[in-house]
């Protein structure tokens, strides 16, 4: 054979051989199985820990934090979403609820809208649902507020606004 064909047909076995050992690594190093992450929201610790355990996964550790939107005790997140293929033994970060920050909201009918979400911003409150009426009373000021004064209220503060008079409105 002519040597301006050997090197070039030497280079693609070559070429090939790479290819196929690459493969034939990739899948050697891979070969464990990959499984389904579940959904471990709104389970407590111990039912989470059964359900990885039973998917060949396990948890990593929990922290805990404020969340009004679960109960106490139950995981309200997860670092690697449900759904999702991991391999094997791997460990799944979980962050358990404490609840709805609970503590007592101040008085803050009859103020501006401004001031009173000033005064809720330095004690972590902050105002979820604003929502807006036309009434007698003077324009941007609170109504009515729930929970009310010096009752228990977690994550969740709603106020209602005036708008001031209709006729008001008009002109």
């Amino acid at each position: 054979m002519n040597r301006f064909v050997k090197i070039p047909l030497y280079i693609g076995i070559l070429f090939l051989l790479g290819m196929l050992a690459g493969h034939l690594t990739f899948k050697l190093l891979s070969f464990s199985n990959t499984v389904e992450v579940p959904d471990l929201r709104g389970k407590t610790v111990a039912d989470a820990v059964n359900l990885l355990q039973k998917k060949g996964l396990h948890m990593l550790g929990a922290a805990e934090d404020f969340d009004s939107d679960a109960p106490a005790g139950t995981i309200s997140r997860q670092d690697i979403p449900a759904a999702s293929n991991v391999k094997e033994g791997r460990g799944i970060k979980v962050v358990v609820s404490k609840g709805p920050r609970v503590q007592y909201v101040p008085d803050i009918v009859g103020m501006k809208l401004e001031d009173a979400g000033a005064l809720l911003l330095a004690r972590g409150i902050r105002i979820a649902k604003t929502i807006y009426v036309h009434s007698e009373i003077d324009k941007n000021i609170i109504i009515a507020q729930r929970p009310e004064s010096e009752e228990k209220g977690g994550d969740n503060f709603r106020v209602v606004v005036s708008l001031g008079s209709f006729e008001e409105d008009k002109k």
